[in-house]
């Protein structure tokens, strides 16, 4: 992608992440784990994401943001709506908005970066190409593979485990998206298998209202608190979680 990050070899051991929501439920997050969000495409899943990478950035962190819910500009607005530039950690390349939202529209990007195919073979020589870029501690997201996923589930099984495979050994932490319901059941066994964590973001009802909740699934290795919790956004759309009796 053309940043000019080390790729030097960092030692990882005992390193990890204290990341908004996540370690809420998770506790610190160590380097080279891979999360599997399964969330509801009605829910506000999309800005518990952003909520998370802004919090990740503003406290020093690299970000890969792999756009594909909405156009990049409106992911940026959620950003200032936050409060966080992202143009200012874009510039110094400290956070990368990948365009992958344009191609699955068939539409032209004016992304800097951005996908030029939906090719799982040329998708992953890219993100091979990619990888050593970005330092151990990077905080990938990737909001959906639902799209790509969708009717070559099998192939993109293959696809899946090699692509958890680099970003694993070079350290970063990464968040990969599913929509739920849309995939056969065994397709979300595998992706589960191949993942470090699993958490759910639901749009339920609850006292006669519909709300979002988020719900700790598992983390290897870790404690997590599985406690069905409701996320709660203030007016500029900050997320946070409040127990539910």
């Amino acid at each position: 992608m053309g940043l000019s990050i080390s790729s030097s070899k960092q030692s990882v051991e005992n390193l990890s992440l204290d990341l908004p929501i996540l370690s809420e439920v998770f506790g610190r997050i160590p380097y080279g784990r891979v999360i599997l969000a399964m969330y509801d495409p009605d829910s506000q899943y999309s800005s518990l994401m952003v909520n998370i990478a802004a919090g990740h950035i503003r406290s020093g962190g690299d970000l890969l943001y792999l756009v594909s819910s909405k156009p990049v500009v409106e992911i940026r607005q959620q950003f200032h709506d936050l409060g966080v530039n992202v143009e200012e950690y874009e510039a110094k390349d400290k956070a990368v908005l990948f365009d992958v939202y344009s191609i699955q529209m068939g539409s032209k990007s004016s992304e800097k970066y951005r996908s030029t195919a939906l090719n799982l073979n040329e998708a992953s020589i890219a993100i091979s190409e990619a990888v050593p870029q970005w330092p151990a501690g990077t905080l990938v997201i990737g909001e959906s593979f639902s799209n790509m996923a969708l009717n070559q589930e099998e192939i993109f099984g293959k696809f899946s485990r090699k692509m958890v495979s680099v970003w694993r050994n070079q350290g970063t932490v990464m968040i990969a998206g599913l929509a739920v319901d849309l995939h056969p059941p065994e397709f979300y066994q595998e992706m589960k298998l191949v993942s470090d964590g699993v958490f759910e973001v639901r749009l339920t009802e609850h006292d006669g209202e519909m709300i979002n909740t988020f719900r700790a699934r598992s983390i290897k290795g870790q404690m997590s608190d599985t406690k069905l919790r409701q996320v709660l956004f203030d007016s500029k759309m900050k997320a946070s979680l409040k127990l539910l009796q």
